[in-house]
């Protein structure tokens, strides 16, 4: 009974925790013609600076691969963007899930014992990423955005670099383009430019 008791909350817990896909909300906003300026530089929190992020490294490999899928190419010489990172993981929210299983009868069908409840609870956190693309040669007042992308998506999983791979595939079709209304872009962790983004 027990086991079967664990198995019902392993399998209410599954869309939210144990799911090989990872669903991406999407916004976007680019100016027109934004997606001609290909040559650009990554700026996020580098370790080698103060608040960097030792994970910077890795998320930059990560986000530069997917860029370049789309033709951008790493020019830190002669950017025609600077191409601004920012991510977080956080708001954790908890999921409850409540299941009964009938008594046990017998061969008759008489009840022979009592019915069981069971509650589950698992937790989510949101992981967020944000790029947004700068003009370098923007004067006062000119507006210094040409394109921003805001990638979010909820699950068990508060390792960002684990579905970092799966969140960057998802924006990578809309890098330089306008989504103003959500979308939900969902990739699974086998998807061959999930494993492209996630090789060393």
């Amino acid at each position: 009974m027990l086991k079967t008791l664990a198995m019902l909350c392993l399998l209410a817990l599954m869309p939210s925790c144990l799911a090989p896909q990872v669903t991406t909300g999407i916004t976007a906003y680019a100016q027109p013609g934004a997606a001609a300026r290909k040559r650009f530089v990554l700026q996020g929190p580098d370790p080698r600076y103060p608040g960097g992020d030792p994970s910077w490294p890795v998320f930059s490999r990560i986000l530069t691969r997917a860029l370049e899928a789309k033709g951008f190419v790493p020019d830190p010489a002669l950017p025609e963007l600077i191409i601004r990172v920012s991510y977080r993981v956080g708001d954790t929210q908890t999921h409850t899930s409540s299941s009964v299983i009938p008594a046990p009868t017998d061969a008759k069908g008489v009840p022979i014992g009592p019915a069981m409840a069971s509650t589950c609870s698992s937790e989510s956190t949101l992981r967020s990423i944000q790029l947004e693309a700068l003009d370098p040669s923007a004067r006062a007042g000119d507006p210094a955005v040409v394109w921003s992308i805001h990638a979010r998506s909820r699950g068990c999983e508060e390792d960002l670099a684990e579905v970092l791979p799966a969140m960057a595939a998802a924006m990578e079709d809309y890098f330089a383009r306008s989504a103003p209304t959500l979308v939900d872009v969902r990739k699974q962790q086998s998807d061959p430019e999930v494993e492209r983004l996630r090789r060393p």
